[in-house]
Formats: C-alpha cells, sequence, structure tokens
C-alpha cells in the first residue's frame, strides 16, 4: 500500500467530492447495507463530517454525486440486477448524517460512473481552471465500484487524486484490498494519493500549500 500522505488544502488547490451516500448503501432497510456497512458506517460518516466542515469553513468547493436511477437502465432491463436506488424514493436520499447544505452542488448519475455524462465534466470545468493544481478529495463508496470510477475519472483528467481511507466505505474486505491494491500501482497511477481525514487539513501557509506528495509513490 502507498505511504498515507499529509495534504495541505485551502479554496484554491482542492475540491471535495462525496460519492454515492445514500441510504441504500448507508443505512439500516437500505437493500444493499450489511454487516460490514454496520461496522464500517459510523466511522466513515465521521470522517467525511470532518471533511466536509473543514471544506465548507475554508470555502473550498464541495461536489455531491447522487446515484439514482429510473429502473429502465440496461443493468435492470437487459442484464437482471435487482432494482435499487429509484429516483425520488427513501433509498436514493443522500444521508441525512452528510446531507448537502443549500447550494452544494449534487449531480446524479443513473450508472457506476459520473463521468459518463457531460455535467460533471462541465461543473468541473467551471470550478477548476488547473485540474494539475487542484487536490480532489475524493469521499463516499464503494470504493472498488464507484468510488473508484470517480478516482480513475479524476486521475485521467490530471487531478492529485486523494482518497482518505477512513472516508470511504465498502462492502467487503475483499473490495477494499483490490481497490487500494490498484491506487497503490505507482507506475501507471503516479497522480492518486491515499491518506486519512485526520491527515488534511485547511493551511494559510504558502510554503505548506506548494508542497505536493511525490508522484508515484
Amino acid at each position: 500500500m502507498k505511504t498515507l500522505q499529509n495534504i495541505h488544502i485551502d479554496s484554491s488547490n482542492a475540491i471535495l467530492v462525496v460519492v454515492d451516500v445514500e441510504n441504500e448503501f448507508c443505512k439500516p432497510g437500505g437493500k444493499l447495507y450489511n454487516e460490514t456497512s454496520a461496522q464500517i458506517m459510523p466511522g466513515v460518516f465521521c470522517g467525511i463530517q470532518k471533511l466536509l466542515r473543514q471544506a465548507r469553513g475554508a470555502n473550498i468547493p464541495i461536489v455531491y454525486i447522487q446515484s439514482v436511477r429510473t429502473l429502465q437502465e440496461a443493468e435492470f432491463t437487459v442484464f437482471a440486477c435487482p432494482e435499487i436506488l429509484k429516483r425520488g424514493t427513501w433509498a436514493s436520499e443522500i444521508c441525512e448524517e452528510v446531507k448537502p447544505l443549500k447550494g452544494e452542488t449534487i449531480v446524479p448519475k443513473f450508472c457506476h460512473d459520473p463521468f459518463f455524462r457531460p455535467e460533471l465534466d462541465r461543473i468541473l470545468r467551471e470550478l477548476v481552471p488547473d485540474p494539475t493544481k487542484c487536490y480532489a478529495i475524493v469521499t463516499g463508496g464503494n470504493i472498488n465500484i464507484c468510488v473508484y470510477a470517480t478516482v480513475m475519472g479524476f486521475h485521467l483528467r490530471d487531478y492529485w487524486t486523494v482518497v482518505p481511507l477512513d472516508s470511504v466505505y465498502y462492502m467487503s474486505e475483499g473490495g477494499y484490498r483490490a481497490a487500494v491494491d490498484q491506487f497503490s500501482e505507482g507506475e501507471p497511477y503516479p497522480n492518486i494519493f491515499l491518506t486519512r481525514s485526520d491527515l488534511i487539513e485547511v493551511s494559510h501557509d504558502p510554503a505548506l500549500l506548494r508542497h505536493r506528495p511525490t508522484p508515484g509513490c
């Protein structure tokens, strides 16, 4: 696994991305909530809440990715997956613990990949003039499915892509290990970095803000 990195952020060099914290995955009664969820979600909520407080206090942009379905998607009509996340139901609502505030950006997605439609790219172009100077801090879940797709999207767009491991959820230990192992490949993913929420700090020190982890570590 890559070394966990200290990350120093302010409103000029970071965005916070919250992926798929819907009731379906994260709360008792959700179809995909399981024993692993019950064990890890309290800590994951705490990590995301800490990062939300920091981002809001420093005017760092926050982008929520909300997974919803019409139930007409091919995953149901062609590939016969169980129906989940029906739009307009409790299941697809963002959890109360980490709910967006008025005015914060919410991007709906209808598959695992938030970049599948152009809306997210359009929003990011407005928020981030130069991705090579910006940390994209990706939280939420599931780490080996939708967070994975999100991290790969930011990686391919040349962001300093950061995954705080205490602020992402997973459905199985195997899925978690597979994603972390993949993110830890240095040569193909030199701009993906691992951290924890307590290692991410808002700073007003220009020297700290200029400091970056070593790519590929």
